[in-house]
């Protein structure tokens, strides 16, 4: 069975550098955000997965059950446009869309290269053909001139080739132009509003068949159908089930054991408590130890906003979101300990839909404590994220989120 997947992914060879993933199976029923929680707590996130090679060692850990299990992708609220060849390319590098594409209404669409090598989107149940690349061929592009909808158009050149081809940079785009004969062809770029919980930028997606004609909303969460080989599908998030969580390979020799054991206090990362218990390895952490904000941490450490949503994730559960004022009063607690002017918060802009965002539940918050001019009646642009002005009225903020400042994660204890 685990053979299935190297034979149905022919770039085994072409990822196998890509492994960076120690799957854990946690046999403890629990719905999608509990187990999101659990996985944070005692490991890294839920479940993520990158490419071929990774779906191979996931599968393993969970080949002898019955049942099916979850994984970290979810529907978000963002429509992303993302390569079907899983290396991580980000798709804002290079863009060669027509006039007036992509159309933004189309959420859902799939990429067409005309013969002047332009893009366009449509629907991704059209019969086109297709070109696929071949990772380890010497001819590494080839039309396939049989009309077929994408994901049966990409699941023909996974099988047969390495995937569907795509067109990255100039070079890439002018070999896709140079093999489909001037015809309108499928290329490896798709549009959907999956995400992964750890908000990596994987493009891999394993779905079922029966999933490509699935038009229902209700359902926002994905399991591993283990009698299904492995193949994805959506479910109801509060549904109850296993699930697989993850931690980097660099800690391997720490890992704990994939067994409900790993929910006792002895099996989880060591967290610094106070100041004195810093090593020059890590980051400075400041910890109130009363029971009023035993779950905030206050880090001492310069990062861009995605490094600290990473650093709380890896560490404790993640960047702290604000919903009450009860809390926004014990977050600026904390921030008047910083040695930055604003501390990073788990909010962010989306440019898509226009509208700010938490990351910890996905959805806009009631309670607001913005600034003048900023938030959402104030100044917005892409890649804004939001932080606490460290003294003062500790009000809110866009900030450019390269921009390096102290921030402030939440631990185990529920924040209410």
């Amino acid at each position: 069975m685990v053979f299935f997947f190297l034979v149905l992914f022919g770039f085994l060879s072409f990822t196998s550098s890509q492994m960076s993933h120690q799957y854990h199976f946690i046999n403890i029923r629990k719905n999608w955000t509990e187990a999101q929680r659990f996985c944070r707590e005692n490991y890294t996130d839920l479940a993520t997965v990158n490419n071929a090679v990774e779906m191979n060692s996931l599968f393993k850990t969970i080949s002898d059950v019955s049942y099916d299990v979850y994984i970290g992708l979810y529907r978000s609220e963002v429509f992303r446009w993302h390569w079907s060849l899983p290396d991580g390319y980000n798709v804002e590098t290079f863009q060669n869309w027509k006039d007036k594409q992509p159309d933004i209404n189309n959420n859902e669409g799939c990429a067409v290269m005309d013969n002047n090598g332009k893009w366009f989107n449509d629907s991704c149940d059209s019969q086109r053909q297709f070109i696929c690349f071949d990772a380890t061929a010497n001819q590494k592009y080839i039309l396939i001139e049989v009309n077929k909808s994408w994901r049966e158009a990409q699941e023909h050149c996974r099988t047969f080739h390495t995937d569907l081809a795509n067109a990255r940079d100039a070079s890439e785009n002018r070999n896709v132009k140079n093999t489909l004969k001037n015809k309108d062809v499928w290329i490896g770029l798709f549009k959907d509003a999956w995400s992964w919980s750890d908000q990596s930028n994987s493009s891999f997606r394993f779905w079922n068949s029966s999933q490509l004609s699935n038009i229902r909303r209700d359902q926002d969460c994905v399991s591993v159908m283990v009698n299904q080989t492995g193949k994805w599908k959506d479910v109801q998030c509060n549904t109850t089930q296993p699930f697989i969580c993850f931690s980097e390979l660099k800690s391997q020799s720490t890992t704990k054991p994939a067994t409900p054991a790993a929910t006792t206090t002895e099996n989880r990362p060591a967290q610094n408590t106070t100041d004195g218990g810093n090593t020059s390895s890590q980051p400075t952490q400041i910890l109130t130890t009363g029971p009023e904000q035993d779950n905030l941490i206050l880090v001492h450490e310069n990062l861009t906003w995605t490094e600290a949503v990473s650093y709380c994730r890896k560490h404790h559960v993640d960047l702290v979101s604000i919903h009450s004022e009860e809390l926004q009063n014990r977050v600026a607690r904390r921030a008047i300990h910083a040695s930055t002017s604003h501390v990073w918060l788990g909010v962010r802009y989306t440019c898509t839909f226009i509208f700010w965002f938490w990351i910890e539940n996905r959805e806009a918050g009631c309670y607001q404590n913005w600034a003048s001019g900023h938030g959402p009646r104030g100044y917005e642009e892409c890649r804004l994220s939001g932080a606490m002005e460290s003294t003062g009225g500790h009000r809110w903020v866009g900030r450019p989120e390269s921009e390096r400042l102290n921030f402030i994660c939440y631990t185990c204890a529920d924040i209410k």
